[in-house]
């Protein structure tokens, strides 16, 4: 296990923690927490299960990703993300007289940042609820195409009337692949979506899917 970082951060008076380490082999995972007066405000965590069947540099890469995680949140200190009064998490005020076009895209405009990777669905597919798909995805980088391992990628459902809910997380492979498998909910009256984020540092991709309901509707109660 790779000792980790911590570093105190001064923002206009305030004092944030970052730390990050490695959570160990039986559970590999690097881990950021950062504190303010006390309490953990945030939490990050990136599973870095591709780098065990390697022999060779898998140290020096992980160190590297444990920094650039590290590094990252300082950075968002430094941005205002964690100021009293930055912009609520989303999901805070989703009613249902939004439309989902309308939730999503406020989601995206909200936290997603420019960047130089890129997501890639390589088998196009339509998504309904109640189903369980699989999704293969590669990671590239912008400009060379080549393939980005490591990269965080979580998938997340987003709807008109609930909070965001997480259905699958895993990082790519050496190969920029990732394979996501994952139950789609069925949610009766409200609207859904997938949010697809790769995260590398402070790089981000992020794709939508839009979720169909059933063919036959949902079932009907005796």
């Amino acid at each position: 296990m790779i000792t980790g970082f911590n570093t105190d951060v001064d923002r206009e008076g305030r004092i944030f923690h970052v730390q990050t380490e490695d959570m160990g082999r039986d559970h590999p995972v690097v881990q950021s927490l950062i504190y303010c007066g006390g309490e953990i405000i945030a939490k990050k965590e990136a599973p870095y299960g591709d780098l065990l069947e390697k022999e060779e540099d898998s140290e020096e890469v992980l160190l590297r990703r444990m920094e650039l995680q590290h590094q990252g949140l300082i950075r968002e200190i430094h941005n205002g993300r964690y100021d009293q009064e930055a912009p609520k998490p989303f999901g805070h005020n989703i009613i249902s007289d939004r439309s989902l076009d309308e939730v999503v895209l406020d989601f995206l405009q909200t936290n997603v940042r420019l960047s130089a990777i890129r997501l890639e669905l390589l088998d196009e597919q339509s998504l309904e609820e109640g189903t369980r798909p699989t999704l293969r995805m590669k990671v590239i980088e912008e400009g060379s195409d080549a393939a980005v391992p490591g990269a965080a990628v979580v998938v997340r459902l987003v709807s008109t009337e609930a909070e965001p809910r997480d259905l699958f997380a895993s990082a790519t492979d050496d190969d920029g692949f990732v394979e996501a498998s994952f139950d789609v909910p069925e949610l009766p009256g409200a609207d859904l979506a997938l949010t697809i984020t790769a995260e590398v540092g402070e790089q981000r991709a992020v794709l939508r899917q839009f979720v169909g309901k059933p063919v036959n509707g949902s079932a009907e109660s005796p």
